[in-house]
């Protein structure tokens, strides 16, 4: 009679597969990935998909440090070959014009790897949820091969691997850890928090019905603004830093100008107090009988707010024209809960003209870097118009629910104009005319867009709904240009995930990232390119309110109704430092350099740094 062999427990199944467990861990420290070879095929390309070179063979054990060199000596390849091929009239035409950018692209250039694992094989059956994108940290044994994603679309060491770098910035931003200062001043919670495009200033507004100019060199209080009969729901400053934008609920819109913004000045030296001479050019004759008590006064006055009326009811938003497009007299456009987005001629205070296509809430509104105006609404739409004349190009047409959010792949040049990361104007020299400083600065801001969609990173749009989906469209463009018939109505990808309504969303400074904040509590990462899911950042534990980048696109900061700050890296995708110190809900972040300044309904702001 047969022997029956009786099943496997499962205390002998779990036993048995940690002996396996131990057996791949030994292998891997012995630096043996499998019985077949330690080498690995791997392929570069660029985040469009192109190859950079031919198929090669890499250590398992190659490192990021060692792929980049790789990568730029084959790029430093790649320009001699093509430079060498050139006709004698390519030649000739290419020594007419300016080569100084291929100067600039012969120096090495710092890049992040990733394995996007559903982009390698024929591998069409892809786990749900799976997070495919493999950031190469260490080196690819440890962060592609050995990972459980790999394991499960059965990625082998003989299967060639398309590894993509990025460029990153030169430049790196030094990661908040503590809370430098606290700064009382409002008496009600705190609802937006803006740096000034230089970084060196910060407003605030809140429900106290005032804005406050804060100065983060000596990180005290600089001026009061006072006048808005309601809470202060927005401010925005304009893109050379002389002017300010603030809304209410109220439905009033002001706008502040600097103490002197003569010269180019920014910062303290534009908003601080008057001088003497200023207080006697404004007082005329009446200054000799002024006391000294009364004289000081006078010099500290804050600005006065220059009343724009109209709306009916509380301004959503505010966006400033950017620098590059007029930079002696911006407009401003301001939407509102009343269903129009209004246009102002700051200079004259008056409303050139008023869009009122929308049928609900106008909820956001952004000025676009090639002349268009963007706006979405709560009746399910976004429009796209002509800030020329104000009318409509097209209407775009896909969310199911209210419109939270808008973000543009430019927004951040176009928020900070002329100034690069460290708050100064690049190129600039001595204008002796403020028509001079105009040219220069415009000058400036335009090099900066230019750089910011070279090639083929045009000026994409992102939108977040009630709705929990985002959708990424593609380029817009003007009707009168010929264009606009080609310009596809439909988006690029809808991107799903969420479980519950997007409040904010907004792209990287180097425009290859999208992060959305969600009230399900997380932050989500997709390619924006493609809109492809990147990762899942968990860690808050309530609705997250606002997010914010460093300027060097390697930092991820998001504020939440948990009371808690929380920094992200993106190499790993996990929280680089958690910033408890709120002692209740945050509204409100932003970052500027290596500071990042924050507020809520504790009252206080909080000035964070290294």
């Amino acid at each position: 009679m047969a022997t029956l062999v009786p099943p496997k427990s499962a205390k002998r199944a779990r036993l048995e597969q940690a002996a396996e467990d131990a057996r791949a861990a030994q292998l891997a420290e012995a630096g043996r990935i499998g019985p077949s070879s330690a080498t690995l095929v791997v392929q570069f390309r660029d985040s469009n998909g192109s190859a950079l070179g031919p198929v090669i063979s890499l250590p398992a054990d190659t490192g990021a440090g060692q792929m980049n060199m790789i990568v730029n000596q084959l790029r430093r390849q790649m320009r001699a070959e093509k430079k060498a091929n050139r006709t004698r009239e390519e030649r000739k035409k290419a020594a007419e014009e300016d080569e100084s950018s291929d100067e600039e692209d012969d120096e090495d250039l710092p890049f992040a790897f990733h394995v996007a694992l559903d982009e390698n094989g024929e591998r069409k059956d892809i786990p749900i949820n799976l997070q495919t994108r493999l950031t190469i940290a260490k080196n690819l044994k440890e962060d592609v091969l050995m990972t459980k994603q790999a394991q499960q679309m059965g990625l082998s060491e003989e299967d060639t691997l398309n590894v993509v770098f990025e460029p990153q910035a030169v430049f790196r931003v030094r990661p908040v850890r503590r809370c430098s200062t606290t700064l009382n001043g409002h008496a009600s919670p705190i609802l937006c928090s803006t740096f000034s495009p230089s970084g060196t200033l910060l407003v605030t507004g809140a429900g106290d019905k005032t804005a406050r100019i804060w100065d983060l060199t000596s990180e005290l209080p600089l001026h009061t603004l006072t006048g808005h009969a309601g809470w202060v729901l927005c401010a925005e400053w304009e893109g050379r830093e002389r002017r300010l934008a603030t809304g209410d609920m109220n439905g009033e819109v002001r706008i502040w100008d600097a103490t002197d913004s003569t010269q180019g000045k920014t910062g303290r030296l534009a908003w601080g107090s008057k001088t003497g001479d200023q207080v006697r050019a404004e007082q005329g004759d009446s200054t000799e009988k002024l006391t000294s008590a009364q004289m000081r006064s006078l010099r500290h006055a804050s600005p006065k707010g220059h009343v724009l009326k109209g709306h009916a009811k509380w301004i959503t938003s505010l966006a400033w024209e950017p620098i590059h497009l007029n930079p002696s007299q911006p407009r401003l456009a301001s939407s509102s809960k009343d269903g129009t987005v209004r246009v102002w001629n700051a200079t004259s205070r008056l409303c050139q003209y008023a869009l009122g296509a929308h049928t609900a809430s106008v909820n956001v509104v952004r000025w676009g870097g090639r002349g268009l105006l963007y706006t979405a609404s709560s009746d399910r739409t976004i429009k796209v118009w002509d800030a020329k004349d104000g009318k409509m190009i097209r209407s775009l047409n896909e969310h199911a629910h209210w419109i939270n959010t808008l973000s543009l792949s430019t927004d951040w040049v176009l928020r900070t104009g002329p100034f690069d990361h460290l708050g100064k104007v690049a190129d600039k020299t001595d204008a002796k005319t403020e028509e001079e400083l105009d040219q220069q600065v415009q000058k400036a801001a335009e090099a900066r867009f230019k750089a910011a969609t070279a090639g083929n990173k045009a000026e994409q749009l992102i939108s977040g709904s009630d709705d929990h989906t985002l959708y990424l469209w593609p380029p817009q463009s003007h009707l009168d240009n010929g264009e606009g018939a080609a310009t596809p109505k439909k988006p690029i990808a809808r991107l799903t995930g969420h479980q519950k309504l997007v409040n904010h969303v907004c792209f990287s400074p180097n425009g290859q990232w999208i992060a959305s904040a969600s009230f399900d509590n997380s932050v989500k990462l997709w390619e924006a390119r493609t809109g492809k899911f990147v990762a899942t950042l968990r860690g808050h534990v309530a609705s997250v309110y606002r997010i914010a980048w460093s300027a060097d696109s390697r930092m991820l900061i998001s504020a939440s109704k948990d009371s808690t700050l929380k920094l992200w890296d993106l190499r790993t995708f996990k929280i680089r430092q958690d910033l408890p110190g709120h002692s209740d809900e945050v509204y409100c972040v932003d970052f500027a350099a290596d500071k990042v300044a924050s507020g809520g309904r504790d009252k206080v702001l909080k000035i964070w740094r290294n």
